[in-house]
């Protein structure tokens, strides 16, 4: 039987990959963590922010808003596009044998959410939309000092990350665990 899946959505910095290590904890099956960043370095780091814009990986356009605020969106080519649909595949491939995911993605484009409701193959999905304010976001991506791209929040604070949630939660005033919480209780499991 092919496991279960919960989808958390959002863009950078929301908390998706805190929330998803405190599921992890949280849950009483075990779960795997897949996430967009673990896919990104599969490539050599010239395939990652490729020299020469636009190119077959992917890439980041920088730029500065009228207030001078970084913008920076990620774009992909011929290659980021086959990456993310084998990370599709490599998500049923782990689904179809048994395996429970909690997927953390990040739309970096309105394609994203329609392919993954399209293509899932789990027993059960169930899906999350995480949000925050761009002033929390901005604050939380210059504290990371792990994949920090300064710009990213805001580069993609405006894709469409589509309709049809189970559970939406806005995190600005949430810790990853509090939020994990919530997730656990929409979810029905009381121990």
């Amino acid at each position: 039987m092919a496991g279960s899946a919960i989808i958390l959505v959002g863009v950078s910095s929301v908390g998706k990959t805190s929330v998803s290590e405190q599921l992890q904890l949280a849950l009483r099956e075990p779960y795997l963590h897949v996430g967009l960043d673990h896919f990104f370095s599969m490539f050599p780091y010239e395939w990652r922010d490729h020299p020469l814009r636009p190119g077959p990986g992917f890439w980041v356009e920088e730029a500065f808003d009228a207030d001078g605020a970084p913008r920076a969106r990620i774009y992909y080519g011929e290659a980021g596009a086959r990456l993310l649909t084998g990370m599709r595949a490599a998500v049923n491939a782990l689904l179809a044998t048994g395996n429970n995911v909690i997927l953390d993605e990040m739309p970096i484009d309105d394609s994203i959410v329609p392919a993954w409701r399209r293509d899932l193959r789990a027993s059960s999905t169930f899906w999350v939309r995480l949000t925050a304010s761009l002033p929390v976001l901005e604050e939380r991506e210059r504290a990371r000092t792990k994949g920090r791209q300064l710009g990213n929040s805001r580069g993609h604070f405006d894709v469409l990350a589509g309709e049809g949630w189970d559970l939406v939660i806005e995190t600005d005033d949430l810790t990853p665990s509090e939020t994990a919480t919530r997730i656990v209780k929409a979810l029905g499991i009381v121990d």
